[in-house]
């Protein structure tokens, strides 16, 4: 009897969203198994003879905030509209956190499928979604691997005075976490400007 997997193992098995395989199978692309109980099962060797693991588009959204959820529905609404143009796979990535920190799970994930050659092109709306101090890394990781860019330059304003004021917190506080715990009288000075930095607020 063939072996037959669940979607959540088939999406495993392709490094794609559990919504990519949906997708891919209405428009004919994989084709599922229904159990008994109405629940979708795979065989493995037609989801790699399927021709879907192959390299995806990939739409990039980040915003600083939770509370800036409108601002990173409208940047996937935009994504979206345009993967969707393009008629091949694609699936959307997202996170919430502030520019500095490279550690959020999807960045970490697009880095990987960089990495791995899963990515045909990445599609971001603005060059600033990547992070102030993740951005060049990633382009130079797209040119290394052939990977196409696209920046769809969606209208928007000038960065928050407040999303800079969290990435230079951040940042700060980075460096005061590092530098505190050494003790060394060299560095109060620039403890205290860092210090006092941490606790600066946006009227």
């Amino acid at each position: 009897m063939n072996t037959l997997i669940t979607i959540r193992e088939a999406s495993d098995l392709l490094g794609v969203s559990i919504k990519t395989l949906r997708r891919w199978e209405q428009q004919g692309k994989i084709v599922s198994i229904r159990t008994r109980g109405g629940h979708r099962r795979f065989r493995p060797e037609d989801l790699l003879q399927s021709g879907q693991a192959t390299p995806l588009i990939i739409g990039y959204a980040r915003v600083n905030r939770p509370e800036q959820k409108p601002q990173l529905d409208t940047q996937i609404k935009a994504l979206e509209d345009f993967c969707h143009q393009q008629g091949q796979p694609f699936e959307i990535l997202t996170d919430i956190g502030d520019g500095v920190s490279h550690n959020h799970p999807n960045f970490m994930r697009l880095v990987k499928m960089i990495c791995q050659g899963e990515v045909k092109s990445l599609v971001l709306t603005h060059a600033e979604t990547i992070s102030l101090f993740c951005h060049d890394f990633i382009l130079g990781l797209c040119r290394l691997f052939k990977i196409q860019v696209i920046i769809l330059n969606q209208p928007q304003e000038s960065i928050a005075a407040e999303d800079l004021v969290d990435d230079l917190q951040a940042l700060v506080t980075i460096c005061y976490d590092h530098l505190y715990p050494l003790h060394n009288p060299a560095h109060q000075q620039l403890l205290e400007y860092l210090g006092a930095f941490k606790d600066v607020r946006v009227a």
